[in-house]
């Protein structure tokens, strides 16, 4: 389960947040991805679609492989990141296709970052491939996912699975959480539309007596506060429809930041059985922020409350092989009074 969304500076400068929750960290770390690395897919039949990345990238990985990409941005400011949607994720049948036209659903993300530069451009490169289900080992079979992207110029998408076919979705509110298909959340806002305000409820007069709020902070009464996509994505609608826009980018990303701290699952809040059958205890392993327009990725992983940044503008993207660092484990810091 995750949460991603998108908030824009008054200086236009893009943000965009994400949690990532799963039952472990999965070997994730910090990656670089030079220019000038040239990739290979997989098909059902062997090698699959081939590519020699265009655009510096830097994200985090998924098992410890550079070439799985699970959340990231590139120099030209694109975001893309990978989503569960569990039950709502029916690929492309890759059956007649040629191979070098065929690429995994583990390599989407990673193609769309080292080879696009905006959302039209990952929406145009993608149509021309058949994306197929690999299956992944790590993760107990087919990981269902779709793509959600953004870039600096404000515009956001999803793409997705269904019927077989692979859909591009534009998505103007700049949301995206989980399963179901993100119409079907554009319409349970509507739902939801009478919650969806920061407003205090204004006083009434009930037979000649008044009543006011109790406290401030009623707004978003009745909004759901569980852990469910459909609760985190209405959640999300309101705190970008209502939060006020920052002057600039680094204030943007600290008050992306707070509305990120909203979604952090703390172990053993979110349990149950997984996609998979299996007992399964989500909770967020890492958060991100990309901001688009600075050329910044932060990341913050569960085992230390302190945010690391990767600044892109000093990032050596000129050649070489993908690079990998883990974010170290953490604690408080000491102030001494």
């Amino acid at each position: 389960m995750c949460t991603n969304f998108k908030l824009t500076a008054q200086d236009n400068s893009v943000v965009v947040a994400r949690s990532m929750e799963f039952p472990d960290m999965l070997g994730a770390m910090v990656t670089a991805i030079p220019r000038g690395v040239t990739y290979a897919s997989a098909s059902p039949s062997g090698a699959g679609a081939t590519w020699t990345s265009v655009h510096g990238v830097v994200g985090m990985d998924v098992i410890g492989d550079t070439q799985y990409l699970t959340d990231g941005m590139n120099e030209a400011g694109l975001y893309a990141g990978v989503l569960y949607m569990p039950g709502f994720a029916d690929y492309e049948d890759p059956t007649g296709v040629d191979a070098a036209q065929v690429i995994s659903n583990m390599d989407i993300c990673n193609y769309v970052l080292t080879m696009c530069a905006t959302v039209a451009e990952a929406f145009e490169a993608l149509g021309k491939l058949t994306i197929w289900a690999q299956p992944q080992p790590a993760i107990g079979g087919v990981p269902p996912i779709h793509l959600v992207l953004h870039d600096k110029t404000g515009a956001s998408g999803v793409v997705e699975f269904k019927d077989g076919k692979q859909l591009h979705v534009d998505n103007p509110i700049g949301v995206a959480t989980n399963a179901p298909h993100l119409d079907w959340h554009y319409n349970n806002v509507r739902v939801h539309l009478p919650s969806l305000q920061a407003l205090n409820p204004a006083p009434v007069k009930i037979n000649g007596v008044d009543f006011a709020p109790v406290s401030q902070g009623q707004g978003f009464m009745g909004i759901p506060g569980d852990g469910s996509s459909p609760s985190r994505y209405l959640r999300a609608t309101g705190y970008v429809w209502t939060m006020l826009p920052q002057k600039d980018a680094a204030s943007q990303e600290i008050a992306a930041f707070h509305a990120l701290n909203n979604f952090d699952i703390p172990d053993g809040v979110m349990a149950g059985t997984g996609s998979t059958g299996l007992p399964q205890n989500d909770r967020t392993t890492w958060s991100s922020i990309s901001s688009l327009s600075a050329g910044r990725y932060i990341i913050r992983v569960e085992s230390n409350p302190t945010p690391y940044v990767v600044d892109l503008t000093s990032t050596d993207f000129t050649s070489g092989a993908p690079r990998q660092i883990p974010v170290p484990a953490g604690s408080f810091v000491t102030l001494t009074v």
